[in-house]
């Protein structure tokens, strides 16, 4: 089936897979099983995302590699596939550049968020980091939370040793709320920011499209 089809009839069941964030050559994008394979590529490569030794510092990967990394990947990205509803919806987004998905991009609101409060996270290949992409996928992320979804506050959490990882969120305006130890013992930094933080450093020209039913599917 054509890529566009399959993504339309994804759309059809679960609007969160028809939105589309576009900015520069990098698109967000609802994943086909197309473009989750190849991210289930990158999660089985040794070393494809964090690097050898220090997989602790990226909050819930998965400790194996090879198919076996392959396998747990592709069974949590599907169970993402639910219908969404005003109290507990994710959508995640491929991200993709050149050509290539190269990570991926959650928005999420669970069920004990306050109104108006969005879960951000996001991940790229390791080949990929270092070269500013990480800050443009979350502050398109952001662009959708805040300037089409209506959110007032944006969270994220990253490992108390994922320098890389806290300086992207602190150069999209985040700001420290707190520190916790997470279920394995690694203390979480937890994050947030507002829609005045984020203007500051909004990207210009970022299309966004498919917005409309999910808007609808997730109204109070």
């Amino acid at each position: 089936m054509d890529a566009a089809l399959l993504r339309a009839d994804l759309a059809a069941l679960y609007p969160q897979y028809g939105l589309r964030v576009a900015h520069a050559g990098t698109v967000l994008i609802g994943p086909t099983d197309e473009e989750l394979l190849e991210l289930a590529a990158i999660v089985a490569e040794p070393g494809g995302v964090v690097e050898p030794g220090r997989e602790g510092e990226l909050l819930g990967w998965p400790p194996d590699a090879g198919d076996d990394a392959a396998r747990r990947f592709l069974e949590w990205a599907w169970r993402l596939r639910e219908a969404p509803s005003p109290v507990r919806w994710r959508a995640p987004l491929a991200v993709i550049d050149g050509g290539r998905a190269l990570g991926l991009a959650v928005l999420a609101h669970e069920h004990d968020d306050p109104a108006g409060t969005v879960r951000t996270s996001s991940w790229l290949a390791r080949a990929e980091q270092g070269r500013g992409l990480g800050r443009r996928v979350r502050l398109m992320l952001l662009e959708l939370a805040f300037a089409h979804l209506g959110a007032t506050r944006a969270t994220t959490g990253a490992a108390e040793g994922n320098a890389a990882s806290l300086r992207v969120s602190q150069r999209c305006g985040y700001r420290e709320t707190h520190r916790a130890p997470g279920p394995d013992g690694v203390v979480e930094v937890h994050l947030a920011v507002t829609p005045a933080a984020w203007r500051r450093r909004r990207l210009p020209d970022v299309d966004v499209d498919g917005v409309d039913a999910f808007r609808d599917a997730i109204a109070a």
